[in-house]
């Protein structure tokens, strides 16, 4: 009876050792998931302050070239150049910012999908006897 109280002992004290293991696993994945989700956060915020500094250099320098329009006409046609060169540059502006935030959240999520991927594969095999 003895034996079967220090296995039962045993097994519990190593059942106890694997939880407080996965459970450091897990918050060490949530904790690089985190980090990298942050940093990725400050890039995004880097570029989008680029890209309103850059707007607000093309805004003055768009004022500039209305102004030393001589005519309607030439008004209305740097309009219409000006008009062409701000949506390219918003598409461009957009399609730059979303690759930016699908690479930060494809990154953020690795650290967490390996663990799962772990945890899956560990309670997948079958308990040794």
């Amino acid at each position: 009876m003895t034996n079967s109280k220090n296995k039962a002992a045993t097994d519990a004290i190593n059942g106890y050792e694997q939880a407080v293991a996965y459970t450091k696993e897990n918050v060490d994945a949530v904790m690089k998931s985190n980090a990298i989700f942050t940093k990725g956060l400050q890039d995004i915020n880097t570029a989008l302050f680029s890209l309103a500094q850059s707007t607000l250099e093309n805004s003055v320098a768009a004022t500039k070239t209305l102004f030393d329009c001589k005519t309607v006409a030439d008004v209305m046609d740097a309009q219409a150049e000006l008009a062409q060169v701000g949506y390219t540059k918003a598409v461009e502006d957009s399609r730059k910012i979303s690759e930016l935030s699908a690479k930060v959240a494809e990154a953020a999520s690795q650290p967490i999908t390996k663990q799962v991927n772990a945890t899956v594969e560990k309670f997948s095999k079958p308990m040794a006897a």
